[in-house]
């Protein structure tokens, strides 16, 4: 799935408030998991920093939900946050679950992935500047908080919507996504959710 869909593409399908494509992509994400019987599931972190990585973060977390339904076990759900906390929005993190630190040759190994991977050059100097030169090595892990807690309404004005508004007044987007844009999705999937449960 993943490159299946570009950024501009999705952003419209959330300011349309059209569930659909969504509900598309949970299907498959349970389908999966439902062949591959995993124990664990990462999630992106949900961090009011990015609207595709906070839907996918909710996406994966009821997707996990069905297929164990289906499965007849639990699907343990953790979260690895995108960015730092310090560009990320005031968020609960969640209890912290383990971490993995690289080996030299996997450090390398990633770093060669990274390299290869285009337009992402300013990313890892951003992340470089606030994690230091190690930044790539150690991949904690959370426990995510519950699902009803990281979907109430934020207290603060996500990232997403700083970054949208700089882009409308430099001329480059046409409109920006809201919090109400995304809870609108949010909410179209657990009413699905909620219908697709055993009874």
């Amino acid at each position: 799935m993943f490159g299946d869909t570009l950024d501009r593409d999705l952003y419209a399908v959330v300011l349309a408030g059209d569930i659909a494509p969504f509900l598309r992509w949970k299907k498959t994400a349970v389908e999966i998991l439902v062949k591959h019987r995993p124990q664990q599931l990462v999630v992106d972190g949900w961090q009011l920093y990015s609207v595709a990585h906070d839907l996918t973060h909710v996406m994966g977390r009821l997707a996990a939900q069905e297929a164990a339904d289906k499965l007849g076990f639990p699907i343990q759900v953790l979260q690895y946050d995108v960015v730092p906390a310090q560009l990320a929005g005031p968020v609960q993190k969640g209890a912290g679950a383990f971490c993995v630190e690289l080996s030299s040759d996997e450090l390398a190994e990633k770093r060669a992935a990274i390299g290869r991977y285009p337009d992402v050059e300013r990313e890892v100097l951003e992340l470089r500047e606030i994690e230091g030169e190690d930044h790539a090595r150690t991949e904690p892990f959370f426990l995510p908080p519950s699902l009803e807690q990281v979907i109430q309404p934020p207290g603060v004005q996500p990232k997403y919507e700083f970054f949208g508004e700089a882009r409308k007044a430099a001329g480059i987007y046409g409109d920006v996504i809201r919090w109400h844009h995304v809870e609108n999705i949010i909410h179209g999937l657990l009413e699905n959710t909620r219908r697709e449960q055993p009874r």
